[in-house]
């Protein structure tokens, strides 16, 4: 192992106070709070597509359980309704996703993060995590440091929301970070607190490299190669030979095994991501071509949608199909992924045709269970690019089409305005559209109401 040849000068970084709080099973908590539950002891799980009947399995994933449903069922946020005890024990909770009811409670505790911060100093992280710089509401609010502010946000929150929170307090949103995912959410009283001078003692000594910010299981695999195991390695290796094989991935690794994050919450940032996409698990496995195409369709014209949106033009166009689950096609595989480049478009018939050329070249009769689309190489430009073996006529017709559909949908709501083939068995966006995006809907910028672009959330530099 090589020696050190990078050194970081603690006293000339930044440091401040930053709370990185997250609230504990956020989805299953809140589900608990509204039945009068104990979040902590209830046992309790949300379910995409459950049964109204428990003597019957249901289906899908489950996207939050609590803590108490973990313990005793040896489950995670990636299980799925396969991996719980069946038939159901008497005391599980099986609740379907409310994913209006979960924003609207986190609209609530970050309000009372805001009381601590203003805008500049407060970053909501995901639906369930938040940063918040409380440097200058010290001595604003009397407290003699940053742990006596983090209890006294946890206090709030439950008496308000009756929801548990953790906090991970560093001197950077790194070291924030880190401590919460590898520290607080063990505490008894879920505070942990990891400053510039603990590094040693707990930076360098995360046990698992993945559960590190910023490595995978493909970057820790790399890594291996290098002789790299540990945090502590990472931390003494050649930062030179580190930034040659791994370009600026390895310099940024090599800074944060050091707790270097010179980041700051109120920090403008542009979105980084290339594409915009949608992906959905199927309520049921879809045996017939036509309601595959249907859904095919459906996706395409909300990706499309999302594009114009964002007045971004796509030159990639892929699809992904997921085979049902114990399904193999005769190579063994259990999905398909291709992809076509295109010239910039954002045209939902052009998109939609893309995508049912993918399908009918790779096709040949699986039973499907997961559909994704997406589109990269994006441009942003308003002009419009003619093909020149098709009429001009019919392509500006096209566009107009586009503009008026979403103009009544941006009006309306989504509904108000859908391709026929969206009522016919399969269809799936109509249900859909009266669901939020992400994890209960994937109607992201369609919802009724909902015309924010949506196309990516800003990421805190350093963390990305």
């Amino acid at each position: 192992m090589y020696e050190t040849e990078l050194i970081f000068d603690y006293a000339k970084e930044p440091s401040r106070d930053i709370l990185c709080i997250d609230c504990k099973s956020f989805y299953a908590s809140v589900e608990c709070v509204e039945r009068k539950m104990d979040p902590l002891t209830a046992k309790l799980v949300v379910m995409s597509y459950p049964s109204e009947d428990k003597s019957q399995r249901g289906s899908g994933l489950i996207l939050a359980s609590s803590p108490a449903a973990k313990k005793a069922y040896n489950i995670s946020n990636i299980s799925r309704a396969r991996d719980l005890p069946f038939p159901y024990p008497k005391d599980l909770v099986i609740a379907a996703p409310r994913m209006r009811l979960y924003m609207q409670k986190n609209m609530e505790i970050n309000a009372i993060y805001k009381k601590y911060a203003d805008e500049s100093n407060h970053h909501v992280y995901s639906i369930d995590e938040s940063f918040v710089d409380v440097t200058g509401a010290l001595r604003l609010f009397k407290f003699a440091n940053a742990y006596e502010i983090a209890r006294a946000i946890q206090a709030e929150v439950h008496k308000q929301t009756g929801i548990y929170t953790v906090v991970g307090i560093g001197d950077n949103p790194l070291l924030a970070k880190l401590a919460l995912d590898n520290a607080a959410k063990h505490a008894p009283n879920r505070i942990a607190e990891w400053r510039y001078q603990d590094v040693p003692d707990t930076v360098w000594k995360i046990h698992d490299m993945t559960d590190f910010w910023g490595i995978a299981k493909r970057t820790a695999k790399r890594l291996h190669s290098m002789g790299i195991h540990t945090i502590y390695d990472l931390a003494h290796a050649n930062f030179y030979d580190l930034k040659d094989r791994l370009g600026v991935i390895g310099a940024q690794l090599y800074a944060h095994s050091w707790g270097i994050d010179r980041s700051f919450l109120g920090d403008t940032i542009k979105p980084s991501s290339k594409s915009i996409g949608n992906s959905q698990v199927l309520n049921r496995d879809y045996t017939k071509r036509s309601e595959m195409e249907i859904v095919i369709r459906e996706m395409g014209d909300q990706v499309a949608t999302r594009l114009r949106q964002s007045g971004a033009k796509t030159q990639v166009v892929s699809l992904w199909i997921g085979y049902s689950i114990g399904y193999f096609d005769q190579n063994g595989k259990t999905s398909f992924h291709q992809q076509v480049k295109v010239l910039p478009t954002n045209s939902s018939k052009e998109i939609i045709a893309c995508l049912l050329r993918i399908f009918d070249a790779h096709y040949t009769g699986q039973h499907i269970r997961n559909i994704g689309v997406n589109t990269g190489n994006l441009v942003y430009t308003d002009a419009l690019q003619l093909d020149l073996f098709a009429e001009p006529e019919e392509q500006v017709k096209d566009v107009k089409v586009d503009q008026i559909i979403d103009t009544v949908r941006k009006k309306y709501g989504f509904k108000s305005l859908v391709r026929a083939v969206s009522v016919l068995e399969g269809g799936r966006a109509i249900a859909r559209s009266s669901l939020v995006g992400g994890h209960a809907g994937g109607m992201a910028g369609l919802e009724e109401g909902d015309d924010r672009d949506q196309t990516n959330s800003q990421k805190i530099p350093g963390l990305q």
